[in-house]
């Protein structure tokens, strides 16, 4: 909470001298989306499951479908973000500043894949039947990264990168198969921590692909 309220104080405070994009804010307000992230996912419980936990039980590596479905959806994760998504986006030139910027691809991943994981605990304990759980997150999430990411996070936070017509692709065939296949399979197996390292190796080479800019 200290630090959240330390990374909104100085974003107004630096907002009064920075005007249009800036890698600076856009560092801000991504620990204030990340910091928020953890924030929600040690009140809805996921951060001490996700601690306590294991990544996978003896059953579950003794399952055939197991590691099947596991390995399904690191397909869809590598065809959505390691091929499709990487098609439809340019760098505009920027320098790649890799230790940087897998800093800020982790702590994406991690604090986005605790928001959806909250998404998901909050509606399960109003909702007994895993399947609708999955689809009521489904439509909560869904909602909330196209407004999120078109609204604010594509404007404020990531630099310029879109070819604005593989906008329609990314999201049909990218953005919407991981949330079905990666809810899916934490509907049926449960897997929180497996679910949140999907989410993050994502996001890490998103973060790379698009050559996010360093602090400055």
């Amino acid at each position: 909470m200290g630090l959240l309220l330390f990374l909104v104080i100085t974003l107004q405070t630096q907002k009064r001298t920075i005007t249009g994009y800036s890698p600076r804010l856009a560092w801000i307000r991504g620990g204030i989306y990340f910091t928020s992230g953890f924030i929600l996912s040690i009140l809805t419980g996921v951060l001490p499951a996700l601690f306590s936990n294991p990544i996978a039980t003896a059953e579950q590596v003794s399952n055939l479908y197991w590691w099947l479905f596991t390995f399904l959806c690191v397909g869809i994760i590598y065809f959505a973000y390691f091929y499709l998504w990487v098609k439809g986006t340019l760098t505009h030139g920027r320098e790649l500043h890799l230790p940087q910027v897998l800093f800020f691809g982790l702590f994406w991943g991690l604090g986005e894949g605790q928001v959806l994981l909250s998404a998901w605990a909050v509606t399960e304990k109003f909702i007994g039947n895993v399947w609708l759980t999955a689809l009521v997150t489904f439509l909560i999430v869904g909602t909330f990264k196209g407004l999120w990411q078109s609204q604010y996070w594509d404007i404020h936070v990531a630099p310029e990168h879109n070819i604005p017509e593989w906008n329609l692709k990314k999201v049909l065939f990218g953005h919407i198969p991981n949330l079905i296949f990666t809810l899916s399979y934490l509907a049926v197996f449960g897997n929180a921590l497996i679910f949140l390292l999907l989410q993050t190796a994502g996001l890490m080479y998103m973060t790379y692909r698009m050559r996010f800019p360093k602090f400055e």
